[in-house]
Formats: structure tokens, sequence, C-alpha cells
């Protein structure tokens, strides 16, 4: 017979202690790594949000720009109700109009009383979206701020845009030196 001693060196495995060490490690070092990965969709999603807004502005601010630089006139409404409005005379007998509801800007263009086009502009992150005219300038200025979650903090600009009412036609007259 072999004695006690020699039984326990030649024996192979772990003990319970040993598997149960390994195992709480093991799944501390699961949970981070799920953790890890839940953060990085969030952040992927964010990313994906901030790039699709700016995307957004860029298409608006490209077509609010060219839409104002051909305006014979432009008034602005404001209501508490129904947010902004900003109806644009452009040359050609044609009238748009840009209807800034919540984070959604519309635009509608008609032709002699008969709809051409509408086109709708919405922004993913929370904004806040606000036409100004600035009569020293005759321009329209639309500012895009970020909403914060914190009560207290002030509202961030993130996008601003200041564009001349008739700048092109201006130009096509001569009032304008190039």
């Amino acid at each position: 017979m072999n004695p006690p001693r020699q039984r326990r060196r030649s024996r192979h495995g772990f003990t319970l202690r040993e598997l149960s060490i390994a195992i709480a490690l093991g799944g501390a070092v699961m949970t981070v790594a799920i953790s890890l990965v839940h953060h990085a969709f969030d952040w992927s999603t964010l990313a994906r949000h901030r790039r699709m807004d700016d995307q957004t502005f860029f298409h608006l601010s490209r077509q609010l720009r060219s839409d104002l630089h051909v305006t014979r006139q432009a008034d602005l409404q404001t209501s508490d109700t129904s947010g902004q409005t900003l109806r644009l005379s452009v040359v050609g007998d044609s009238d748009v109009v840009y209807t800034i509801a919540g984070q959604t800007v519309t635009r509608s263009e008609t032709h002699q009383d008969a709809a051409i086009r509408n086109e709708t502009y919405r922004f993913k992150r929370p904004r806040t979206l606000s036409l100004k005219r600035l009569e020293s300038d005759n321009a329209i200025r639309l500012d895009v701020k970020s909403i914060t979650p914190f009560d207290a903090s002030e509202v961030p600009l993130w996008r601003s845009l200041r564009t001349s009412i008739g700048l092109r036609l201006r130009h096509q007259n001569g009032d304008i030196a190039s």
C-alpha cells in the first residue's frame, strides 16, 4: 500500500476552492467585458446620430442659403403654439415656406399656388431651433442649440447660420460690386 503522502502528490485536478476562485474571476472579467460592449454600442449610436444631425444641418443650411439669396421679400412670424414660420417670395413667382416645430424644419415650395416640393429636416439629438431677422444687415440667422439634461446649465449653441436676403439678386442688379 502507498502511504497517504504519495497519494496526495500523484493526484491530478483542481480543488473546489481553486475552481470557485477561477469561476469568480472569470465572471468578473465577463461582466466588465459585457458592460464595455454595451457602452460601445451606445457610443456608436450617439456618434451616428451626431453625424446624421451634421448632415441634416448641412443640407438645411445649403437649401436655406440658396433660397434666401434669391428672395425678394422675407417675412418671419413667431407663434407660441406652432413655432416659427419664414415666408420667402422667390424670383419667378415662387413662394417658399420654412416651418420650425420642435426639432423639425419643413420646407414647402409652391409655384402659382401649386405645390412643387415638400422637404422635412429632422434632427436626431435634442435640439432647439430658432430663426431671427437681423434688420440692420437685412439677413436671417438660424440658431440650432443642443438641449442638455441639466436644468441649471445654459443651452449651448451647436450650429449657427447667417445669410443675407437677396444677395444674389443684388449682385445681378449691380447693387453690390464684385
